[in-house]
């Protein structure tokens, strides 16, 4: 067969129902076609083809070997196309898709997404929504790359195309049983003399930036990216850390909070990139979380 073979979608219609039926006019029902117009797709088709492809002599009507080739060709196309057509319908009803989300750490991830997203998949069930977690630096990376749709992240700046979630404070955590706990405020010289335990879930810069606006260097000892494991370390007295209060647990037993003197404010946004989304889902995600 011809590499220039190029068939329309309304003969390879026509040759399958044509195999099924054996009737021209059954045919031209079954496609909403005159039986003239089935006739010309079959002719054109035979002719695509440089063989004969139906038995006319016959009656019913019968494929030829060669005919019978194309319309087993001719059904996985039609199918193709018809799952291709309701793929599509779905989309645009807003019942299928998917959105890649980043997230950059546990605010995100336990205390930001986790009530949206519920909202989102009751409103579009068919949507899904996978999370990516990874630190800020990865997940802008990933967001630029186009490997994500959005991403929940501290504001990147003009960049990408942003709007707030949620603003999120940096907080002390001490171990209970510590000197510390009791106190109201903590100032930098207060963490400073003491073992630290620095996140690196993403405020790191942010927490840096807080010791060193008073002249003090924190004596870091340890540097953790879960913060249930921060949680965890603190709690056995191996040092005390700073936080972004919505990354923490709802049950932290064995450790105290202690706001910060000036405690700097992250603002968390979500992010995409300016430009075309990426997919009608992508859109419909942002379009419903900017609500």
């Amino acid at each position: 067969m011809s590499s220039d073979f190029q068939p329309t979608l309304t003969a390879l219609r026509a040759i399958e129902s044509l195999a099924r039926s054996g009737s021209v006019s059954h045919t031209a029902i079954a496609l909403g076609l005159t039986q003239s117009a089935v006739s010309r797709s079959i002719a054109g088709l035979e002719k695509a083809a440089g063989i004969e492809l139906v038995q006319r002599n016959a009656r019913p009507l019968r494929l030829t070997a060669e005919g019978e080739l194309v319309a087993t060709h001719a059904r996985g196309i039609n199918a193709s196309i018809d799952t291709l057509g309701e793929r599509l319908a779905a989309l645009r009803q807003n019942t299928s898709g998917s959105v890649r989300v980043g997230s950059s750490g546990p605010s995100a991830s336990t205390r930001i997404l986790p009530p949206l997203m519920q909202k989102f998949a009751r409103r579009h069930a068919g949507i899904a929504v996978n999370i990516q977690e990874a630190t800020d630096a990865e997940t802008l990376l990933d967001l630029r790359a186009d490997l994500l749709d959005v991403a929940v992240l501290g504001d990147p700046g003009p960049e990408f195309e942003t709007f707030e979630l949620a603003r999120d404070q940096l907080v002390g955590l001490v171990s209970q049983t510590g000197p510390l706990a009791s106190r109201k405020l903590l100032a930098p010289a207060d963490l400073a003399s003491q073992a630290f335990i620095m996140t690196l879930a993403g405020s790191g810069s942010s927490i840096l930036e807080w010791f060193h606006a008073a002249d003090q260097e924190p004596r870091i000892e340890q540097r953790v990216q879960q913060t249930v494991s921060i949680v965890a370390l603190v709690e056995a007295g191996l040092g005390n850390a700073i936080v972004t209060r919505l990354s923490l647990p709802p049950i932290h037993p064995g450790v105290a909070l202690v706001a910060l003197r000036d405690a700097p404010t992250r603002t968390i946004v979500l992010a995409r990139k300016h430009g075309q989304p990426h997919s009608r889902a992508a859109q419909l995600f942002w379009q419903f979380m900017r609500v």
